[in-house]
């Protein structure tokens, strides 16, 4: 696995189109939500550069520390989706010839979906700071740049709706019914935030 804070672009989308399990969805969604807080900054930056002491840079400069945090946080979430996805397999793989293997199995596999549902969850929430960030900016930018935020908002969406459904596809592993609900409703809580933002923003 490389580290996708420094591989390129190329190389990443090579990786993702190789016949292995990972990387997959779960990193692709976490780095189209890290483009979109990409882009969050750029249409701040942009308009602070046209007027460094305007009425909304205050608002811009927070939305760019908003997306820079949230960029780096996303990019790492795509390393950390290749590792639990990579644990959730090798725990798939592990034998079940009798009753021990069988239980060691289980335990592994939960332990692993656990971590692989956590990873998701975490990028949910971090695309929700993403899309708020982006509202915020909602005719407080550059007129040209419009389109940006608006690439931005549907990116940080879909990749949420994304790394929801890789959420719920773990939490049948998940051996503790107290994790469940906790994973389950920290999930809708975070796609929540995001869902109010792009339905506003219509």
């Amino acid at each position: 696995m490389n580290d996708r804070s420094s591989a390129p672009l190329a190389d990443y989308l090579a990786a993702l189109a190789a016949p292995t399990p990972a990387p997959g969805g779960g990193s692709a969604a976490a780095i189209c939500a890290a483009a979109a807080a990409a882009l969050v900054g750029m249409v701040a930056g942009l308009s602070l550069d046209r007027d460094p002491n305007g009425a909304d840079a205050a608002r811009q400069r927070a939305a760019i520390a908003t997306a820079t945090a949230a960029r780096t946080k996303l990019t790492a979430l795509a390393n950390d989706d290749e590792v639990a996805y990579g644990a959730f397999i090798a725990a798939l793989r592990l034998p079940k010839g009798d009753d021990a293997a069988r239980a060691a199995r289980s335990d592994a596999l939960s332990r692993a979906a656990l971590t692989a549902a956590q990873v998701p969850l975490r990028v949910i929430e971090a695309c929700a700071d993403v899309a708020e960030a982006a509202s915020s900016l909602a005719n407080r930018t550059i007129a040209a740049a419009a389109s940006d935020l608006e690439a931005a908002l549907r990116l940080s969406s879909t990749a949420a709706h994304i790394s929801a459904e890789n959420v719920e596809a773990n939490l049948p592993y998940v051996e503790s019914a107290d994790e469940r609900v906790r994973l389950a409703n920290a999930c809708a809580a975070a796609l929540t935030r995001v869902d109010r933002v792009a339905l506003a923003d219509r």
